[in-house]
């Protein structure tokens, strides 16, 4: 028995959700190749604090949010509940 495509697209993006935000938070801050002035938030796991820096508006990964706010509330909680 086959999967249809639409099923088995649909169950990659659940797994690929259900790994969490943790693995965001670990990756390395990355400006991107482009020549944009992007202001963003992004988080340090070395500090444990969200920081402020300039995206190109290109490339990048993940580790990219536009607010301070939401950089905090998925990072830097995540990372409180590890310390405990």
């Amino acid at each position: 028995m086959t999967m249809r495509p639409p099923l088995a697209l649909m169950l990659l993006c659940v797994a690929s959700l259900s790994q969490g935000n943790e693995d965001v938070c670990n990756l390395p801050i990355e400006v991107g190749p482009c020549r944009s002035l992007i202001r963003v938030w992004g988080y340090n796991p070395n500090t444990r604090q969200c920081v402020n820096f300039a995206y190109s508006g290109c490339g990048g990964n993940a580790n990219r949010f536009y607010h301070r706010n939401s950089c905090e509330r998925i990072c830097a909680k995540s990372s409180r509940s590890k310390k405990n």
